[in-house]
C-alpha cells in the first residue's frame, strides 16, 4: 500500500515538474541574462591599474667640439668698417641723387630758417639770401626763387648757419630758376666762430669748386674730406650773367 501511495506521488511530481518547467527555465534565463549585463556595466566603469613607464632609451653620442677661434685685437673689423664706409662715399658720389635724397641739411626741407640764411648784398628783398633753397621757385613779387648778390665780385658771399657745429660733406648748387642766371665756378669757407672762417683747401691751393652749366642742373661740390662747421660760406668765383643760386648742405654723419 506504501508502494502505491509512493507511485502516485512521484507521478504528481512529475506533472507539476512538466507544468512549470517552462516557467522555471525562463526565470533562470532571465537571472542569468541580467546578471551577465550587470557585469557588462560594471566593466565599462572601471580601469586597469596603469602600466609602469618603460625603460628611458639610450642616450645619443655628443657632437665634435667646435675649433677655438682666434684671438683678434678688432683691427680686422675696423678694416671692414673703413671699407664699407669707402664703399658708400663712392656711391654717393657717383650716384648724387641719393646724397640729394637722403642727406640734405634742411635748406630745401625748410628746417634751417630764414633767419639763419644771410648774404654780402641782395639785389632786392626778392633776391633775398632767405630764397636760395634748392628746387625753390620764382613767386611772383615776392621772389625770384633764388639768391642773387647786388655786386658782381668773387668777393661776394652767401652763407648758412647750421646752429651747432655739423660735419659737411658737400655743398650743392643750382641757378636761378626763371633767368639764365648761374654760378661757374666758387670756394667755401667753413668753421665754427663767423669772423674766423677757413676757406676748403685741396693741396696747398684753396679749392675752387665747379658749379653749374644751367640754371636747373643740381651740381653737388664735394669737400676732399669731411669738415666740421657751423657756418658754411660760399664765395662766387665765376658766373653766367649774374650771380644768382641756390643751394643746400650735405651733411656727412650718418650719410659717411
Amino acid at each position: 500500500m506504501k508502494s502505491i501511495f509512493h507511485i502516485c506521488l512521484i507521478i504528481c511530481l512529475c506533472v507539476l515538474v512538466d507544468a512549470y518547467r517552462q516557467n522555471v527555465l525562463e526565470f533562470c534565463s532571465t537571472v542569468i541574462t541580467e546578471d551577465r549585463g550587470h557585469q557588462r556595466e560594471r566593466c565599462t566603469q572601471c580601469t586597469g591599474t596603469p602600466g609602469k613607464r618603460g625603460p628611458i632609451g639610450l642616450q645619443g653620442s655628443k657632437g665634435s667640439k667646435g675649433e677655438k677661434g682666434d684671438l683678434s685685437d678688432g683691427s680686422e673689423i675696423q678694416r671692414q668698417l673703413e671699407e664699407w664706409k669707402s664703399i658708400v662715399q663712392r656711391a654717393l658720389r657717383v650716384i648724387p641723387s641719393v646724397a640729394l635724397q637722403f642727406c640734405l641739411m634742411g635748406l630745401k626741407s625748410g628746417s634751417i630758417p630764414d633767419s639763419s640764411m644771410t648774404s654780402s648784398s641782395n639785389h632786392d628783398h626778392r633776391h633775398a639770401a632767405k630764397w636760395a633753397r634748392l628746387d625753390s621757385s620764382a613767386i611772383p613779387s615776392t621772389s625770384v626763387g633764388a639768391w642773387c648778390s647786388r655786386i658782381l665780385s668773387n668777393s661776394e658771399w652767401i652763407q648758412v648757419d647750421l646752429g651747432t657745429p655739423r660735419l659737411i660733406a658737400a655743398v650743392v648748387i643750382q641757378g636761378r630758376p626763371s633767368h639764365p642766371h648761374w654760378v661757374i665756378s666758387y670756394k667755401v669757407a667753413c668753421g665754427d666762430v663767423e669772423a674766423h672762417l677757413s676757406l676748403i683747401a685741396e693741396g696747398q691751393s684753396d679749392k675752387v669748386f665747379r658749379g653749374n652749366a644751367d640754371q636747373h642742373t643740381k651740381v653737388v661740390g664735394w669737400f676732399p674730406e669731411p669738415k666740421t662747421c657751423r657756418y658754411v660760406r660760399l664765395y662766387p668765383q665765376t658766373w653766367h650773367d649774374h650771380i644768382c643760386l641756390r643751394m643746400d648742405i650735405i651733411k656727412a654723419d650718418d650719410c659717411l
